[in-house]
């Protein structure tokens, strides 16, 4: 299956009812699981995971500068692709599965946990046909899922099958860890630039908190990478980038639910539409679906303003989550 079919088939509609479908048939439910009150996230956590803390902030990201443009393209595309199920395909990409799941920031992630897969929190078994048949060992050998900051420092990379180089890794991961297709070059690039570029030196002194801002400017650093990848004629990558900025609005949208929020949510779905057809102009008119990524990127900053204007209400804020999470 090419990638373009992938991106067709999984489009904006990532969902985790899938995996978590089949997992329920497969293990049945975790006891102690954590409330499913559908957000992405919330289905990795482990049993007796502090849910509040878990969906409300992150370690923070711990990237050091760019030595040029090249580089800091290719940065930008694989920060994007790093936070995308795109980039796996397959079951992985329908659950929402991304990098970004099991290294959460870059760092490791103490409370990701899924049955079946993962032994203690904060392990996996990269062995498992649960999303790919290819490293099928017949044995349930979870492994501490590491940290990715200071990866550059290493020599070797995986444990269950290393690889000499961050990019023979990632395409390890993606081809044979979860049986994805292979993506655009400049996506297996783009990874290794961005896990390349994570170093302690550059981690924030605390953890960081979730918000609309903050989710909206993963959007508008998608949108940038891929109005650049068609600037430079990579129609693929530009398309991967696009379709990953949909589900990333995706996220935000899931956070502002009920009905006094129906026009944020609005706005992120007009948002997602304007994506959709910016894809569109640029499969015939690459210079066309560039003019309509930068007008989205104009619409942006507003957009940005109104949902934080709205926060208290979302689930982005901590007070508005405890009570979901308590009814």
């Amino acid at each position: 299956m090419t990638l373009v079919n992938v991106i067709r088939i999984v489009g904006i509609a990532l969902a985790a009812a899938l995996l978590a479908s089949f997992l329920a048939v497969a293990e049945g439910p975790a006891k102690n699981s954590p409330p499913d009150i559908g957000l992405q996230g919330a289905q990795w956590l482990s049993p007796g995971a502090d849910v509040l803390a878990a969906l409300t902030e992150t370690p923070g990201e711990c990237l050091k500068p760019a030595e040029d443009a090249e580089t800091a393209y290719l940065m930008e595309v694989g920060r994007t692709a790093f936070r995308s199920p795109l980039l796996f395909g397959g079951p992985a990409a329908r659950s929402g599965l991304s990098c970004n799941s099991c290294h959460l920031d870059g760092h490791d992630n103490p409370e990701f946990f899924v049955p079946g897969l993962s032994g203690a929190p904060g392990t996996a078994d990269v062995t498992s046909s649960l999303f790919s048949k290819v490293r099928e060992d017949g044995v349930h050998n979870p492994l501490v899922i590491p940290t990715l900051v200071d990866a550059a420092e290493k020599t070797s990379f995986g444990t269950a099958s290393p690889q000499p180089s961050i990019e023979a890794f990632t395409e390890s991961a993606v081809e044979d860890e979860f049986q994805g297709a292979p993506p655009p070059p400049a996506i297996i690039k783009g990874v290794a630039a961005y896990v390349g570029h994570l170093s302690a030196d550059a981690c924030p002194a605390a953890p960081v908190r979730q918000s609309a801002r903050r989710a909206i400017d993963d959007v508008s650093r998608a949108v940038a990478a891929a109005k650049a990848a068609l600037e430079r004629g990579d129609g693929p990558t530009a398309d991967f980038l696009m379709v990953s900025a949909q589900h990333a609005a995706g996220l935000v949208h899931d956070r502002y639910s009920g009905p006094k929020l129906a026009d944020e949510r609005a706005a992120l779905v007009g948002l997602s539409r304007d994506l959709g057809g910016a894809r569109r102009l640029a499969e015939s008119d690459p210079a066309q679906g560039a003019e309509a990524l930068a007008a989205v990127e104009a619409a942006l900053p507003e957009i940005a303003e109104n949902l934080h204007k709205r926060r208290k209400k979302s689930l982005y804020d901590v007070k508005t989550l405890r009570r979901a999470l308590e009814d």
